[in-house]
């Protein structure tokens, strides 16, 4: 972004701090990310007038190369910040195929002063429409040639307030940061939950800081091994980039930690420490502090402490809970299963201690999903409350009480408070957004989902899941083209993403793309490595709808075989009994999957693939029944 002037702007019940990079509303901050927060600063600077798609790439991202579907991503964003209703625009005006324009009146203000103490400078009426980019304006001009002339009268060794100098370096104001997971010194992989915790750590502390975006501990992980560090910034789409690397020996630690400028590799700032592993919390401490200090933030008084908050003072629980993060973050059953076993511990040794409760409920809440046990959903529930009234404040704890609402309970509205609350406490963790939207999607609320999940697509760019998610929303919603387009480029981030592939193939069976979904299913099953059940389900429907009846039977024979190590994947085998007509047994599996509250029948009501099913009065009196159909 240009340098931006220290204005205040206010319109509606709005009040935009440039200086400050915040938007309140009424007093209530209302948490942007920071492109977010330079898009609107654009459009309300050239207010009234046209301002092209061409120019906001540029200035929004001008060290990049971005795709429009990012501006777009970030309008709707803006709008739902805003809270515009569809097709009715009080802010942002979408010009088609050229641009947006800012078309509601704003108030200027000098900087520090109220609107109503100030002299105002309303624009009554749009300007004409610009065919180029913005022109800055002559006050802008002006100013900049006064700073020139102080810097030269000065000896050129004074800053403008948005730069810092650090080792030498000028420094432009830092918006976005990625804090990789930080490597074991000795190549020891033992300690790699302790690299993947101290980036947690770090990553905890800095997004409690409101002017900058920092990317989630799940959008790193995938660069825990990463070899060109420049290149995974480029992907996640920050401006530095935290790396180090982490030793413990005995009782002591090492750490060393470097802060990169993405645009060119400039190192902002670099550390090494050493001290004893009890003094873990001091060491992660003075890292964010000093990250704060080498990207010249002016932090407020909020933020500053809570960069030193702690969730535990006790190592031992604090140790327990990151090889617990470590093996969760794998994503497989054994890990789930192991990582509740290292939550469990921490809990036993800090029973105040919030987040292994957080992330005890996530790992049951995914295992009940499955069909492993019943139980399974009352600890869920149990170990979620325990977090929330452990610590209200802590936002994954209320991502976790959410998704045992609505995966466990089916109470939507409970679910939607939750995820609401955890938003609110803090707007730039994208698995909120992204557990939103799967309750929207649920609900039949399908653009208000497709935003959700464009959100947490954005905080997240890096994330193959999180762009196969968006296909499956837009797949619910019918947009079968561009649920496909999202799903491709799942698959070609990460062609080792099985849900990836399984997701593309539902896409292509409802185009009539039968070989291509065959072989995605096909893929699906190697990836799994073998026959499992639902996968195999899923190659049954494919063959059922492409023609290939024979193939659907022996499949489906199959599964009634059962097997030892699973459980029956009801939901996946009534869409392929469906398919090959066999209504009866179909609804028979659906009751079977409502009754062990299996994960996917809370989209009952939306997934096309059951179809088949929707018009007989059975299918209805299931939905009611189970309250899917309410709203």
């Amino acid at each position: 972004m240009p340098q931006q002037a220290d204005h205040l702007y206010e319109f509606g019940p709005f009040r935009l701090d440039v200086a400050e990079r915040l938007l309140r509303r009424q007093g209530q901050v209302v948490p942007l990310t920071a492109k977010v927060f330079d898009l609107l600063v654009v459009l309300v600077e050239n207010r009234g007038r046209l301002v092209e798609k061409d120019y906001l790439l540029k200035t929004i991202w001008p060290d990049s190369f971005v795709e429009e579907a990012n501006l777009s991503v970030n309008v709707s964003a803006l709008r739902k910040a805003l809270g515009e209703l569809p097709n009715n625009p009080q802010y942002v005006e979408t010009v088609p195929k050229r641009g947006y324009r800012f078309v509601a009146p704003v108030k200027e203000a000098a900087d520090g002063a109220s609107s109503s103490g100030v002299e105002e400078r309303t624009k009554s009426a749009p300007e004409p429409a610009p065919t180029e980019a913005p022109r800055p304006r002559r006050g802008w001009l002006l100013g900049v040639a006064a700073a020139l002339l102080v810097l030269c009268g000065a000896g050129a060794y004074l800053v403008l307030q948005n730069v810092h100098k650090a080792d030498g370096l000028l420094v432009t104001d830092i918006r976005s940061i990625a804090v990789l997971p930080f490597l074991p010194l000795a190549g020891d992989e033992s300690q790699n939950y302790l690299g993947l915790g101290m980036a947690d750590a770090l990553i905890t502390r800095l997004s409690n800081i409101r002017r900058v975006t920092v990317r989630a501990t799940s959008a790193v992980l995938k660069y825990s091994s990463s070899k060109d560090l420049l290149a995974a910034g480029r992907e996640l789409g920050v401006d530095a980039l935290v790396e180090g690397r982490i030793q413990r020996q005995d009782r002591n630690i090492r750490v060393t930690v470097q802060l990169l400028r993405v645009r060119d590799g400039a190192p902002l700032w670099a550390q090494t420490f050493d001290d004893s592993f009890t003094n873990i919390f001091q060491v992660q401490d003075s890292i964010s502090e000093k990250i704060a200090g080498a990207i010249s933030l002016k932090l407020s008084e909020p933020e500053r402490q809570s960069l030193t908050k702690r969730h535990t003072e006790n190592t031992e629980a604090y140790q327990l809970y990151l090889q617990g993060l470590y093996f969760a973050s794998k994503r497989t059953q054994q890990g789930t299963a192991t990582a509740i076993q290292y939550y469990q511990q921490a809990a036993a040794k800090d029973p105040e201690y919030a987040l292994p409760y957080a992330g005890m409920a996530s790992c049951y809440i995914t295992q009940a999903g499955v069909g492993l046990g019943e139980e399974l959903r009352e600890k869920a529930r149990m170990a979620a409350m325990k977090a929330s009234n452990l610590d209200p404040g802590l936002a994954e704890a209320h991502v976790a009480l959410g998704q045992v609402l609505m995966r466990g309970d089916w109470d939507w509205a409970g679910a939607g408070r939750a995820f609401d609350r955890a938003i609110t406490i803090d707007g730039n963790l994208a698995p909120a957004h992204w557990a939103k939207s799967t309750l929207l999607t649920a609900q039949g609320r399908h653009e208000e989902a497709i935003r959700e999940m464009e959100m947490a697509c954005s905080l997240d760019p890096a994330s193959p899941a999180m762009r196969s998610d968006l296909g499956w929303t837009l797949y619910c919603a019918r947009r079968y083209d561009e649920a496909i387009q999202y799903s491709r480029k799942a698959v070609e981030m990460d062609p080792w993403s099985f849900t990836a592939h399984r997701e593309l193939a539902k896409e292509y069976l409802v185009k009539s793309m039968y070989a291509e979904a065959i072989g995605e299913c096909r893929k699906t099953l190697d990836l799994v490595g073998g026959r499992r059940s639902r996968e195999l389900a899923d190659l049954g429907y494919a063959y059922a709808v492409s023609g290939n009846q024979a193939e659907a039977q022996a499949i489906l024979a199959e599964l009634k075989q059962g097997s030892r190590n699973e459980a029956p994947p009801y939901y996946a085998l009534a869409v392929l009994q469906a398919s090959l007509g066999e209504k009866d047994a179909a609804f028979e599996s659906l009751e079977n999957a409502c009754r062990q509250r299996l994960s996917r029948p809370i989209w009952m009501k939306v997934d096309p693939v059951l179809d088949p099913l929707r018009r007989d009065s059975r299918f209805r009196d299931l939905l009611r029944r189970n309250r899917l159909a309410s709203e």
